[in-house]
C-alpha cells in the first residue's frame, strides 16, 4: 500500500478546530496549530471504503466484533 503524504489539503473552513479553531484559543490566527492532535493527511482510500460501506446499512445497531 502506498500513501501520498504530499498532498496539501486545506482544512480551512472546515470546522476545524485545528486550524479554525485558533482564533478562539490563542486570540490570532498566527500561530502554528501545533497545539492539538489532529490529522493533516487524507485517510487511505481502504478506510473510507469500509466506513461508507457500513454507513450504507439502514440500522446502526449494536455489532458483534468480526
Amino acid at each position: 500500500m502506498r500513501f501520498n503524504f504530499d498532498d496539501d489539503i486545506s482544512r480551512t473552513g472546515t470546522a476545524s478546530l485545528k486550524y479554525d479553531g485558533s482564533a478562539g484559543v490563542f486570540g490570532t490566527v498566527d500561530v502554528l496549530p501545533m497545539w492539538v492532535a489532529d490529522m493533516d493527511f487524507a485517510t487511505p482510500e481502504a478506510i473510507t471504503q469500509a466506513l461508507t460501506a457500513r454507513a450504507a446499512h439502514p440500522i446502526y445497531g449494536y455489532c458483534a466484533a468480526r
